[in-house]
């Protein structure tokens, strides 16, 4: 899947226009698409109240009402904006209605109540400020009414690129969104406020897209499956990845065997954990397929490993800064997060000699303390806040959260999978066990990025749809991942 711009969709929706096919139409073709959707969602609905505003989306608003009077539906209008403000193809479309003997009526609250169904054509993408005044109330009374919502093209409020709600927005049950892909729809708080998702291009020619480059893209698990070495009949556990992980410091434990655990399910030949010395005879009666050792070995133990992790339970004290000081200068493919992050934003550590071939994996809150920043304005523009990280630190970024984004510098990828479920301690710890997994069977730092973190939440789906997503733990994922593994190839 591609993902525009608000402004990319809006030019794609110009060039169209330039190369014959009408506004109108286009108009018409979205408000055919929500139509069809509406009788598949809510196919007892026959009182539908559209609330519409003054630019194209009001228009699509206008056009759906047509169909819906057409189709024998009761339909009531209710304009935000003064008729005298419409213009172009959204005017069209109220006289069109006006023409089959229906009056719209301003917009008033009480007008909601008998409706089945609303439907929220009010602000559209181009929204780049706060909601307030006039049509922050009206949001928040079509919330307040409890009858579902459908809204076009995204909820109003909604910062289309971001997912960023803009003081308030619309909680729909349905989102039909047209011509691309919008990134807002499926990052930070755009999912909560969407509801399911429909789409349609309105039958534009796959030519037109090629003018554009998709700010980013989401290909599913078996597209990055495909890009994972295969085992072969020769192969030994020294041929399938030999990984270190550092971290456990004093009372973290849990941390670093959930990573060594998902580096061992995610196939790895073999783990060997760095670790407080307390923590590696427990560790090993656990999980005996893992290995355990105190920090004295490290040297020995990165003369044979093929990929590193640190970060899990890893603390912020002299051990821990002098862990990582330590391997940040060699070549080896890396996995920084948790408190290893921390100590980069705190720069407790000196990273001018790092070679930067490692995936940082920090939730927004790490990322903010990267980039000294709050983390309300890293969820404010994550795309912004992802290619910030990049310029400073290079390697391949993943910044984790709803609609986790993994980023080379070049290539940005949206993870679409996942759920609420997921939102437990330790979860990061068995994404970064995978993904070090994936690097010492050779694989690429994007491509191991992009693999992880699609295993990791797409392990989570299949654990909520199993169970529910209350008391899913990071143990069960971690168990998870190889069942999905096993459909590589």
């Amino acid at each position: 899947m591609n993902f525009y711009s608000a402004a990319q969709s809006r030019a794609l929706d110009q060039l169209a226009i330039d190369q014959g096919t009408a506004g109108l139409l286009l108009m018409k073709r979205a408000a055919f698409f929500a139509f069809e959707c509406l009788e598949k969602q809510w196919p007892k609905a026959r009182k539908i109240g559209i609330v519409t505003g003054a630019g194209n989306n009001g228009g699509d608003g206008f056009a759906l009402a047509q169909i819906l009077v057409l189709a024998g539906f009761e339909v009531d209008i209710l304009m935000t904006a003064a008729p005298e403000t419409l213009k172009g193809d959204a005017l069209t479309c109220y006289q069109e209605v006006l023409a089959l003997g229906y009056q719209p009526q301003a917009f008033a609250a009480a007008n909601l109540a008998n409706a089945d169904l609303l439907v929220d054509a009010i602000l559209g993408t181009g929204l780049n400020k706060v909601v307030t005044g006039f049509y922050a109330d009206i949001i928040e009374q079509m919330n307040a009414s409890q009858i579902p919502i459908l809204a076009l093209d995204v909820p109003s409020g909604l910062q289309a690129d971001s997912g960023a709600v803009l003081g308030i927005a619309i909680q729909a049950q349905l989102t039909c969104c047209f011509i691309s892909r919008k990134l807002g729809l499926y990052s930070f708080q755009g999912p909560e406020q969407a509801g399911k998702i429909q789409f349609s291009r309105l039958f534009l020619a796959d030519e037109l897209y090629e003018s554009f480059k998709p700010i980013a893209q989401n290909h599913p698990l078996k597209h990055w499956l495909n890009t994972l070495p295969k085992f072969k009949p020769s192969s030994h556990k020294g041929s399938r990845g030999t990984c270190c992980l550092i971290g456990g410091n004093h009372t973290m434990m849990g941390a670093i065997q959930l990573a060594g655990l998902a580096c061992l399910k995610s196939g790895a030949g073999l783990v060997k954990i760095v670790t407080q010395t307390e923590h590696c005879l427990p560790i090993t009666q656990a999980l005996p397929e893992l290995m355990a050792y105190e920090s004295s070995h490290l040297k020995s133990i990165l003369l044979s490993s093929r990929a590193l992790a640190i970060g899990p339970g890893l603390g912020q004290d002299a051990w821990a800064m002098d862990c990582l000081q330590r391997i940040l200068p060699l070549p080896h493919p890396k996995v920084i997060d948790a408190d290893a992050l921390n100590l980069l934003a705190n720069q407790q550590v000196d990273i001018s000699l790092a070679k930067r071939n490692w995936i940082l994996t920090p939730h927004p809150a790490e990322a903010a303390r990267l980039l000294a920043i709050t983390t309300e304005q890293v969820q404010q523009d994550r795309v912004a806040a992802i290619i910030k990280l990049h310029s400073i630190y290079g390697g391949v970024v993943v910044l984790k959260g709803n609609g986790t984004l993994i980023f080379d510098g070049e290539h940005l990828e949206i993870c679409t999978a996942g759920n609420a479920g997921m939102a437990m301690g330790g979860m990061g710890d068995v994404l970064s066990g995978a993904l070090v997994s994936l690097l010492g069977q050779g694989m690429p730092l994007f491509e191991a990025a992009c693999l992880g973190v699609a295993l990791h939440a797409q392990a989570g789906d299949v654990l909520a749809n199993q169970m529910g997503q209350a008391g899913v733990t990071p143990s069960d994922l971690a168990n998870t991942l190889s069942q999905l593994l096993s459909y590589a190839g």
